[in-house]
Parts: C-alpha cells; sequence; structure tokens
C-alpha cells in the first residue's frame, strides 16, 4: 500500500523516525542499523516501507533500502516472527550477515537480536535458507550444494568458507558435482 516515503526527517529517536512528506507527519519504525544511517534532522531523506495491518493496529515498519525490506517481509512470513521481532533480527545483522546467518545455519547469530530464541533462529533458518539459496545463486539449481559442502566440511572448511566459496564460483552450465567441489577448492587455495 504504501512503498516508500520520500520527505525530511523531521525528528528521530531510539526506534523510530518521524517523516514529514507534505506537511503529513509520518512515525516510521525501523532497525537501529537504519537509523545509525538516516542522516540528520532536516535533511530530505527517502525510506521504503512496510505497511503492517492487523485487527488492533496499523503501522510502518522502514528500510534504507530495498533489500533490508524484502529480508523483512521474509521473516515476518515466518510462523512466530512478527514484525518487532524482524526489527529487532535487522537492528543486529545488516542484511548481508542476516543472508549468510540463515544460508550457513548461524541460529547463534540469529538469536544475538533481542527477543529472539533458538527455536525462532532455527525456524527462520529452515523456512528462509533454501530461498536464500536459490536467489543469490548463479546456478539454475542447488542441487550439489548440500553435497559440497559437506564434501568441503570433511576436508576441514568451515560451513561458512564453504558457502562463501560455492557462491564464488563461476557455474558453467552442466558441470558435475565434482568438478564444482573442484573449482570451490581453486576459489579457496
Amino acid at each position: 500500500m504504501i512503498a516508500f516515503l520520500n520527505g525530511r526527517l523531521d525528528s528521530i529517536d531510539e526506534t523510530y523516525v518521524y517523516i514529514d512528506c507534505g506537511g503529513v507527519g509520518y512515525s516510521v519504525m525501523m532497525p537501529s542499523l537504519d537509523i545509525a544511517e538516516i542522516g540528520n534532522v532536516g535533511e530530505s531523506i527517502k525510506v521504503y516501507t512496510h505497511f503492517h495491518v492487523t485487527e488492533n493496529e496499523m503501522s510502518l515498519y522502514g528500510f534504507n533500502d530495498k533489500k533490508s525490506k524484502e529480508l523483512f517481509e521474509m521473516l515476518i512470513s515466518v510462523s512466530g516472527i512478527g514484525p518487532k521481532a524482524g526489527i529487532a533480527i535487522l537492528s543486529e545483522l545488516t542484511p548481508d550477515e542476516l543472508m549468510n546467518a540463515l544460508i550457513t545455519g548461524d541460529v547463534k547469530a540469529i538469536c544475538a537480536a533481542k527477543g529472539v530464541g533458538k527455536k525462532i533462529a532455527e525456524r527462520a533458518i529452515l523456512e528462509l535458507a533454501s530461498e536464500l539459496v536459490n536467489v543469490n545463486s548463479p546456478r539454475k539449481t542447488g542441487a550439489f550444494d548440500s553435497d559440497v559442502i559437506m564434501a568441503l566440511e570433511a576436508l576441514g572448511y568451515s560451513k561458512t568458507e564453504s558457502r562463501e566459496a560455492l557462491n564464488n564460483v563461476d557455474y558453467v552450465e552442466g558441470m558435475t558435482e565434482e568438478d564444482l567441489l573442484k573449482e570451490c577448492l581453486k576459489v579457496m587455495i
């Protein structure tokens, strides 16, 4: 409904920014990492928004870029993660850190967010990791990914190192699992 706000930054507090858009003031809850980079009071800003409606409340959640907004919307699609938990997670982790934590299964990193427990973090990883791998992978299929990662782990590399190497491989149509493993090892050396 409200995709973004373009206006003058009127004021800032710990969790909200107030934006004057043509004489109408909007209060927008934002992750603290985004608030830290929003700019100065009086400046012109653009904030991407998610309009959230429940039977008791209508709220605007804002982000400095579309990537953060999309991750927020993915997070709140997970059962048990509401908008405030989504904001808490994005206040603790940058979008890239969050994507990495979801893809690599880093429960501890996600649990660092205020009010987010182990079960919620595990559910987010379970529901979102494969979606993120497919979105961020240049490969048409991630069918070999888990086998290649397991092979790299057996060689002593961490899951994070293995995932990063896999994401940095230039995939060529028709590559076998063995070819992909060799390319990952080249990237890691």
